[in-house]
């Protein structure tokens, strides 16, 4: 008997996911512009590394979660997400329903999304350059 394949599962859009893609819009503004201005794409990579892997975390910590096994630490999801990780925190999030109720957990994820939108703003302005 072939395997059942799973059904498929509605992902609501919610205010925090619209939220959270609005917020993409300043960080790939910029990125694009030092790509332009330096030619380089480590800032892009970077970013896109980083936001990677803290999304296979958050899909590991829902695995595990459903298996009733040892846990990935809410300290080192938010590291990942300070580390630069919040887009793929984001996407997580939405993707796997994963700690999208839990306030104590969203309170630190969204100051570190405003302040990655500081970050990137002073980017923007000038105020922090790439070099």
């Amino acid at each position: 008997m072939p395997p059942r394949s799973r059904p498929y599962r509605h992902r609501p859009i919610s205010a925090a996911t619209a939220v959270g893609a609005f917020a993409l819009v300043l960080p790939a503004i910029n990125l694009i512009r030092l790509y332009t201005r330096g030619g380089s794409l480590l800032h892009l990579g970077y970013h896109c590394i980083i936001s990677g892997v803290t999304f296979l975390f958050y899909g590991y910590d829902k695995m595990q979660s459903r298996n009733l096994q040892w846990r990935v630490k809410e300290t080192t999801l938010h590291t990942l997400e300070l580390l630069g990780g919040w887009p793929g925190a984001l996407i997580g999030q939405h993707y796997f329903q994963h700690k999208t109720r839990k306030t104590a957990f969203q309170i630190p994820f969204w100051a570190i999304v405003v302040g990655w939108q500081v970050v990137w703003w002073a980017v923007w302005t000038g105020r922090i350059t790439s070099h």
